[in-house]
């Protein structure tokens, strides 16, 4: 890499709100000529987390597009309708049976999709609390030259946003200045659930967190690698339905160890 290369970015992107069903969208336009996307999601018991996003997937400019691609992995524990959601987005659905954990089904997804690969990958939550409209934001970033791209919740200013508990907002934001400090570049949400990369970069990160230390791994991957990472901001609403799988405190710990060793 040049010397003057800058290896962490952050950027604010434009926001309206429409004010007949006060729903916020990003003016980012879709990217001119986008490159083939492939969404990764893992799933445990998240029919209505699903459900939305099938729906904002259908009013995204992202529908009926050739160039979006699906792969759901789904946890074999898992007991409501999330599989049947699922198959409306893609017949690509993977079954967890060998393993347990966020993490592990990332990895899962990340093997079957070295077998038919994408330019872009994105890493998104099933539970409801991003849009494809932040997906557009990252998949922009990466257009623009970044090699990993996060989105931030924190960085439109505003602090802690609605629906997310004081101690989940408190742990993110320690961990993340933790990272911030262990990594040598600043960021501002290390627990963000959607993340993006091009093809060449995730290949180079050689995954092995199996839980929600995933985040803290591919902060870490980036900077060992000397990869470009930049944050965007991003829209966040609290999940729908279903119940959190994070257990704060064990998790915690975890992250935090995760930081230290990567």
């Amino acid at each position: 890499m040049g010397q003057g290369r800058v290896l962490f970015k952050q950027t604010e992107n434009t926001l309206s709100c429409n004010r007949a069903t006060g729903k916020v969208k990003s003016n980012t336009p879709p990217p001119v000529g986008m490159k083939t996307v492939t969404v990764i999601i893992p799933v445990k018991d998240e029919e209505e987390g699903l459900r939305f996003l099938l729906g904002d997937y259908k009013a995204s400019s992202f529908s009926g597009n050739s160039a979006v691609e699906f792969i759901f992995v789904i946890d074999g524990r898992t007991s409501d309708d999330s599989r049947k959601i699922a198959s409306e987005f893609s017949q690509r659905i993977i079954d967890q049976k060998k393993t347990h954990g966020k993490g592990a089904a990332i990895q899962q997804a990340v093997e079957v999709w070295k077998a038919d690969k994408t330019p872009h990958v994105v890493f998104m939550d099933s539970d409801g609390s991003y849009s494809f409209d932040s997906v557009m934001k990252v998949l922009r970033a990466l257009e623009e030259g970044a090699d990993v791209v996060s989105g931030s919740r924190f960085l439109n200013g505003k602090g802690r946003p609605a629906g997310m508990s004081r101690l989940h907002s408190f742990g993110n934001r320690v961990l993340s200045n933790i990272s911030s400090i262990r990594n040598r570049r600043r960021i501002t949400d290390l627990c963000t659930g959607l993340w993006g990369f091009n093809a060449n970069s995730l290949e180079l990160m050689e995954l092995q967190s199996s839980g929600f230390d995933l985040e803290a791994e591919l902060a870490g991957r980036a900077r060992r690698e000397g990869l470009v990472h930049k944050e965007v901001a991003v829209s966040w609403s609290q999940r729908k339905g279903g119940t959190s799988k994070l257990r704060s405190l064990t998790d915690g710990s975890i992250i935090f160890l995760r930081i230290l060793r990567t």
